[in-house]
Order: structure tokens, then C-alpha cells, then sequence
């Protein structure tokens, strides 16, 4: 069941950047990017969230995270905080509305896993062997072109 699991996360990767359809029935896309509904998935998710952790953790760089954190900020999504013996460092959490966004998304996470566990069933060890294998290098193609289109802005 390991690889099945490993296979979820793969496609999850995948579906979510071919096709952000199940968000935007469920109306989470309607104020906000794809990006940034990730962005507060990582800053619920981390202890301490800043920027560097943020970017860190999305593969984004730290300039791409600080523009989508300022907008966060703007939607009121996220507030920003210090912590008393570290004045320098700016550190992030969701606000009631941030909270909100980040329940419905896990919720979203939550259905499609189920529904790519129950599909998984049906194949053996050896067929989600090669399934894991064929989507690991789909989304190693995904993560290059990424880098790739990265690279060229820079």
C-alpha cells in the first residue's frame, strides 16, 4: 500500500497542476490563485512559517512566496507577526479566513485520496510498481519545465 500512497501524491501533483477543476467547482479558485491557496496550505502546516520555510517547502524562491504572501496579507487571508526575542524575522499565520480556505482544501485533498486509494485496489504490487514509475517521471518532466521556466525569468 506504500507505493499506492506514493502513486495518491504523484497524481495529486499532477491533477493539480493540469487541472485545478475540482477547486474551482468547489469554489475555493473564485478570490484566490491555485498558488495561494497552497501558500496558506504551508503556512497552516508549518510551525513558525516565513518566507525562506515557505519557499522552501513550495519550490518556489523567495521573491515568488513574498508576492504571494503580500497578497494573502491584502485578502486579509494571513497576518503577519514577530516574535519578542526575534525582531528580525517576519513570520506568517492564517487568519478566521485563512483558516477557512485551509479546511476546505484539505478537505478536497481528503475526497481525491479516498478516490485514488479505492481506484489503486485494483491493481497489484507489480502494476502500482510501474504506475509509481510512470508517474514519478511525469512529474519529474513537470518539475524541469518548472525549473526551466524559472531560469528564464531570472
Amino acid at each position: 500500500m506504500n507505493q499506492a500512497l506514493k502513486i495518491l501524491d504523484i497524481f495529486i501533483k499532477i491533477q493539480e497542476r493540469s487541472d485545478v477543476f475540482q477547486h474551482k467547482q468547489e469554489g475555493l479558485l473564485d478570490e484566490i490563485s491555485l498558488a495561494e491557496v497552497h501558500c496558506l496550505d504551508w503556512i497552516g502546516m508549518t510551525d513558525h512559517p516565513n518566507v525562506t520555510k515557505i519557499s522552501e517547502k513550495m519550490g518556489l524562491t523567495r521573491g515568488g512566496i513574498s508576492r504571494i504572501c503580500k497578497k494573502l496579507l491584502g485578502k486579509g487571508l494571513i497576518e503577519s507577526y514577530q516574535e519578542p526575542e526575534n525582531n528580525k524575522e517576519i513570520y506568517f499565520r492564517l487568519t478566521e479566513g485563512g483558516q477557512s480556505v485551509y479546511g476546505e482544501h484539505k478537505k478536497i485533498h481528503s475526497e481525491a485520496r479516498q478516490e485514488w486509494l479505492s481506484f489503486f485496489e485494483h491493481y497489484s504490487d507489480n502494476e502500482q510498481a510501474t504506475i509509481l514509475r510512470f508517474a514519478t517521471d511525469i512529474n519529474d518532466l513537470f518539475d524541469s519545465k518548472s525549473a526551466d521556466k524559472i531560469e528564464k525569468e531570472k
